[in-house]
């Protein structure tokens, strides 16, 4: 049974229920075997949608959810070789960058692909000093001037940028590590 299938019984079912109770009002309640057959064709619509519907329902939910499975594995997958890719190529660069210093280069140029020392700098929020500095007195001034339940909790949001915009760079660590900058042939323009 597919999805058109157990539409068109669902309907067929609520007609016939409807069919009946007009029958049954026209006639006062009166059993006859025109509302006998009616009951019988809702007995077996019911029976029908309970058994072989719920059943197609079921597969169908069934195959949705193992496909959701199967991406979300797929996409653990594809993530997992990302990392390793990035892994990969943060080892190509540490070569690079020890190849050019072990020939006292500063920068080099092949014939499709050049490298250039340089430095990397990666800056990250210091939040454990964020919310030691302002996360009690935030969350005590939202519960007694707003009226935020227990139940709701309040989180410190803000960016590197934003805190070396205000002057506050002591919540800022900056790690710097040492690099190469890569350049790569340009696709070529099409006529």
């Amino acid at each position: 049974m597919n999805n058109a299938e157990i539409n068109e019984t669902m309907l067929a079912l609520s007609q016939k229920s409807w069919a009946l109770e007009l029958m049954y009002n026209e006639n006062g309640g009166e059993v006859t075997p025109e509302t006998e057959a009616l009951e019988a064709d809702i007995q077996d619509l019911t029976e029908r949608l309970l058994n072989e519907g719920v059943d197609s329902l079921g597969r169908w939910l069934k195959g949705k959810q193992d496909e959701i499975a199967t991406y979300k594995a797929e996409k653990a997958a594809a993530e997992a070789k990302i990392r390793a890719a990035q892994k990969t190529e943060e080892f190509i660069k540490t070569k690079i960058y020890y190849l050019l210093e072990a020939t006292g280069q500063d920068k080099v140029k092949g014939s499709f692909y050049g490298f250039a020392l340089s430095e990397s700098k990666k800056t990250s929020i210091r939040d454990e000093k964020v919310n030691e500095r302002w996360l009690a007195d935030v969350q005590r001034a939202a519960r007694a001037f707003a009226g935020l339940p227990d139940c709701i909790d309040v989180y410190l949001k803000t960016t590197t940028t934003r805190l070396t915009e205000a002057g506050l760079d002591e919540f800022v660590d900056v790690a710097t590590a040492p690099t190469v900058k890569f350049s790569k042939p340009r696709a070529g323009k099409e006529d």
